[in-house]
């Protein structure tokens, strides 16, 4: 003990007097200036010797830790040679104060070694007892030690046995039963063991440590094998897990047993590192557990002189510290790292015949267990058994104590995410996916469906009955979706007059589209859905660039399989109405032809109105919650393909409509979705043609239907009309007078009657035509399909004029030269109002993508020519009957006559004008007599807002023009004529068929309309372009109004009213 030296004690205080003396000093001798200059130094060096400790302190930090360890290890030493002295001291006391105990073995050696045979086999008869007890403790590795020590014990008899007398051992005949009761404690001691290691980690390091030294000593294994025994052990705990946790197992339940098992693989590499690796100087535990033990000589109590059990002990713990040599750290590394790929496959493998992925059943399910499996990666928890000995080992706290055990155990940057869960889990996901799409095609059976359409049994529908038949299309055509409004709309009326655009729509659909269409739409909608819950991970760039080309694979898989049920259903209708008339079981021509149509509408509904489909199979980046009306703006430009492939009224509306709902996919999704290529799926554009392709085709069989059937009627018509053969004007027909100028300041007229309108029967064959175009939905078809019915219906009426015109010639013409004219103006007027059949369809196929229609036209232009060519001969073989001269006359004016009555019908025939316009330069002219059919009105507009002037009325049977506005350059005064010779016209029509104001309503239209909108086709081109909306104005509700006082079969022709002529 230090003792303080007297003179020492009053230094401080003598130095705490030096230096306030030296302060007064100073406060005497100096300026206050120099004083703060002295005090600010002084705190500069004593803040500099503070620092100069601290990093001295610092650098010197581990020395000093060394330091006490040193110390430490001194004093435990001393402790040791302490007692070992007073344990010589005491010794040697004994021997000296009782020399008498010497005397018995010198003077009875037999009895003194009887006494320590007997003590040896009363060591043997307490070992099981003793064992017993260690085990009920768990203290495994005191059992075996125990055990090896009673082996050394009988060890030591047996010897003495050889060499010494029989007889003193006879008198022991329990050694040899007791012997082998110790025996048996071997197995158990290493099975108890082992049993203890099969625990998942909830123990404290130190048991698992205890356990594997006694494994190490009672079976003689070396650390690598001790090592790999752990592993082993903690796997076959993961497997138990695995296959005896559930029978049925929920998602929950899933999801729970792989965040056990995963803090299970966390624990067992943190425990592996704390037993196994040597991190600086300290030894692993496992080492320091396995070499600590007592003294030899104090292992065998009330044994005398166990010389030679210590001597085989001691060479025991000798070969035991020569096994146990420390593992390398590489080694280490590659052992855990592939035993925890091999825990990772079995994690995921089947288990009793199933995945415990199969448990998960959607994406949204997914994307929970990874939220929960990640935070159980990144627990600080889940290692805080390991805490203490990372802190040894790093110095300070860890934050991130997984990481810390990468670097330490496995010496890589590894995911536990990746190398167990990722593959698995992308798996289930694109197993999700195949689910969703085998669902769609189990519970949409197109063939069911479509049988559903029959008629009553044993009827047979012909068709006039067909024709009478109710529409199908509502006003569908008339209501502008919400999206393309111009005016900004209250949200309580958008809500109103989106239904009522859908209502519309479903009407036009029917129940069963309706029905499949959503099933495909809403099963397409949950897939989707999946695959953007799934995204929402850190790995959200690598499993879109994986899952988003089979996601739009297999949903283009599945919907190609509605499609081929499709066409084989179309197969069989091209079948059977081929053998209607031959068989007498199949059904009538009118089911077959509504079973097309509503193939048809079906394959209209998928392509553009089915609102994922087009997300699906477009680019990734539709995926989010853009706009999608931005987003199908740019479709077509994508895909290369022409506005009517793809761009509907309805399939805009619908598909601008869609949203992934409220919920906004957060920025792991939405910034790899955003990353990938802006690239549509080839898929699509394939998805499309082949919808568009099988659409036209499904609406063929009515084309072909139809057009037989009119064109029967027309032939029939045609051969019924006497008035052919009349010389005289027929009714229809007008005046023309052309004034001349003459020399002698006289002037000449040249009147002539020729035909001012198409025949009846003409007129009728096309509104019955454009009637059913408009039953089964009008505007919303594709123009291909009316150019096809166009082109077909042409076809038609150019055979059924050849062929009357060939049976004319061989039996002898009836046709007069007033019936020539008429046929010759009834055939270039049929030909103009179905000529979008013939000019446009190259067109159209020219914008069609080649592979599916090259074949095709070549034959499309040769139909053309021939048509035309067909056409015109006709005409040239009417001509021919004619007089030369009079022809040469009549050509310009009944031609002139064919172009104005075209505009006149181009309202009512505008589902095929719209198809190809013609004359848009020709200014239209009202009939200009009294035989007018235009109905009297007052002049006073009734409508202020519509585009329309009001008409110069005149009376019936009078010359005088009542005022009005003048129409495309006529006054009042100069109705009856044209200037400057100019053609003059006046009706001659049926006094007995045209009174008064009860002239045809529809043909007061035909004029009426040609004046304020000659084309539906910018009808047709509002309702298809996705960019325009259909009204501009408000014009279009005035409209609308004034369309219920109409027919149902006028009502639609107003739509054209609001366009505007290219001439004005």
């Amino acid at each position: 003990m230090r003792v303080q030296s007297p003179s020492s004690a009053p230094a401080p205080a003598a130095a705490a007097k030096g230096g306030h003396q030296d302060a007064e000093s100073l406060f005497r001798a100096k300026p206050i200036a120099e004083i703060r200059n002295a005090e600010a130094a002084t705190r500069r060096q004593i803040e500099d010797k503070k620092e100069e400790l601290r990093q001295l302190v610092g650098n010197r930090y581990r020395d000093l830790i060394d330091s006490a360890d040193s110390i430490v290890l001194m004093k435990s030493s001393c402790e040791s040679i302490s007692k070992n002295v007073s344990s010589i001291q005491a010794s040697i006391l004994s021997l000296s104060e009782t020399p008498k105990l010497q005397s018995p073995r010198q003077h009875y050696p037999a009895r003194f070694n009887v006494y320590g045979i007997a003590c040896r086999v009363k060591y043997l008869v307490d070992t099981p007892e003793n064992i017993w007890g260690c085990l009920d403790e768990s203290m495994f590795l005191e059992a075996a030690a125990r055990y090896l020590r009673a082996k050394h014990v009988q060890h030591g008899l047996v010897r003495d046995n050889e060499g010494g007398d029989p007889k003193i051992l006879a008198n022991f005949p329990l050694l040899q039963h007791q012997w082998q009761i110790v025996e048996s404690f071997k197995a158990q001691i290493s099975q108890r063991s082992r049993e203890r290691l099969l625990d998942g980690g909830g123990l404290k390091i130190g048991a698992y440590a205890d356990a594997l030294a006694a494994v190490a000593v009672i079976d003689d294994l070396e650390p690598r094998q001790i090592l790999g025994l752990f592993l082993d052990s903690r796997k076959s705990w993961i497997l138990q897990k695995l296959t005896t946790s559930f029978a049925n197992p929920t998602c929950s339940d899933v999801v729970a047993m792989f965040c056990e098992v995963l803090k299970a693989i966390q624990v067992t590499m943190g425990q592996v590192g704390e037993l196994f690796l040597q991190v600086l100087n300290d030894m692993p535990l496992f080492y320091k557990v396995t070499l600590s033990s007592p003294p030899a000589s104090q292992l065998f109590g009330g044994i005398p002189n166990p010389d030679e059990e210590v001597r085989l002990w001691k060479s025991f713990r000798d070969k035991l510290e020569s096994v146990m040599q420390l593992l390398e750290k590489p080694y280490i590394g590659s052992t855990c790292l592939n035993w925890l790929k091999d825990c990772g496959r079995e994690i995921v493998n089947k288990m009793s015949g199933r995945y415990l992925t199969d448990a998960i059943s959607s994406g949204e399910e997914i994307a929970l267990a990874e939220k929960l499996i990640r935070e159980t990666m990144d627990s600080k928890e889940v290692l805080e058994g390991s805490l203490d000995w990372l802190k040894s080992v790093f110095g300070s706290e860890i934050e991130l104590p997984w990481s810390r055990i990468r670097e330490l155990v496995l010496e890589a940057d590894l995911d536990l995410w990746d190398e167990i869960f990722e593959d698995a889990f992308v798996q289930r996901m694109k197993s999700i996916i195949d689910s969703g799409f085998g669902n769609l095609t189990r519970d949409v059976n197109i063939a069911e469906s479509i049988r559903t359409i029959e008629g009553t049994p044993g009827e047979q529908i012909d068709f006039r009955a067909y024709l009478s038949r109710p529409s199908t299309g509502g006003g569908v055509w008339f209501i502008e979706p919400n999206d393309r409004k111009t005016v900004t709309l209250t949200s309580s009326k958008a809500h109103v007059e989106e239904s009522s655009f859908q209502t519309c729509l479903s009407a036009y659909f029917g129940p069963e589209v309706n029905r499949i269409r959503d099933a495909v739409d809403n099963y397409c909608q949950r897939v989707l859905e999946d695959l953007l819950h799934f995204l929402e991970s850190p790995k959200a760039a690598i499993r879109l660039k994986n899952l988003a080309k089979y996601l739009q694979d297999r949903c283009y898989e599945y919907l190609s399989s509605i499609l081929m049920q499709l066409k084989r259903e179309l197969d069989s209708l091209c079948t059977a109405l081929e053998n209607e008339k031959r068989e007498s079981h199949s059904p009538s021509a009118a089911i077959i032809v509504e079973r097309s149509l509503f193939i048809g509408r079906l394959l209209f509904a998928l392509q553009n109105h089915c609102r994922h489909i087009p997300r699906i199979l477009g680019s990734p980046r539709f995926w989010v919650n853009e706009s999608i009306s931005a987003v199908f703006d740019r479709l077509p430009g994508l895909l290369g393909q022409s506005r009517g492939v793809t761009d509907s009224p309805v399939s805009d509306s619908s598909v601008r409509q869609s949203s992934m709902g409220s919920r906004r996919h957060t920025s792991l999704a939405t910034a790899a979705i955003l990353g990938a290529d802006d690239i549509p799926s080839p898929k699509f554009k394939d998805f499309s043609i082949t919808t568009r392709d099988l659409c036209v085709r499904a609406h063929s069989l009515w084309i072909t239907w139809l057009s037989m059937e009119l064109s029967t009627i027309l032939s029939r018509d045609l051969e019924q009309d006497d008035g052919l053969s009349s010389m005289t004007p027929l009714r229809g027909w007008e005046d023309t007078v052309i004034k001349q100028e003459q020399s002698d300041d006289g002037q000449s007229e040249l009147r002539m009657s020729l035909p001012f309108m198409p025949s009846l029967y003409v007129i009728s064959f096309s509104f019955r035509a454009c009637e059913e175009v408009h039953r089964i939905g009008g505007h919303v078809l594709d123009k291909l399909i009316l150019q096809k019915f166009a082109l077909q219906l042409l076809e038609k009426v150019t055979d059924i004029y050849g062929n009357y015109l060939s049976t004319e010639d061989s039996h002898g013409s009836k046709v007069s030269d007033k019936g020539a004219l008429q046929v010759m103006l009834d055939l270039k007027f049929v030909y103009d109002i179905l000529s979008g059949g013939d000019s446009s369809m190259d067109e159209e196929l020219s914008r069609s993508p080649k592979p599916k229609y090259s074949f095709r036209q070549k034959d499309q232009r040769q139909k053309k020519s021939a048509i035309r060519t067909r056409i015109d001969g006709l005409v040239h073989r009417l001509s021919q009957r004619l007089d030369p001269i009079d022809w040469l006359t009549f050509e310009p004016y009944l031609w002139e006559n064919e172009r104005q009555s075209y505009l006149r019908h181009a309202v009512l025939f505008g589902f095929f004008v719209q198809l190809n316009r013609l004359y848009v330069d020709t200014v239209q002219k009202l009939p200009t007599n009294s035989e007018s059919n235009i109905m009297r009105c007052s002049t006073v507009p009734r409508f202020k807002y519509l585009p329309i002037s009001v008409p110069a009325l005149s009376s019936r049977r009078t010359s005088q023009a009542t005022t009005g506005v003048p129409m495309d350059g006529f006054s009042s005064k100069s109705l009856r004529s044209y200037n400057n010779g100019e053609i003059s016209r006046t009706i001659d029509l049926d006094d007995r068929s045209s009174s008064g104001v009860a002239a045809p309503l529809l043909k007061s239209f035909m004029q009426v309309g040609s004046r304020f909108g000659e084309s539906t086709l910018k009808l047709g081109s509002i309702l298809t372009d996705g960019q325009v909306g259909i009204f501009k104005d408000r014009s279009a509700a005035a409209l609308s109004t004034f369309s219920d006082v109409l027919p149902v079969q006028a009502a639609g022709l107003l739509s054209s009213f609001t366009a505007t002529r290219p001439d004005a």
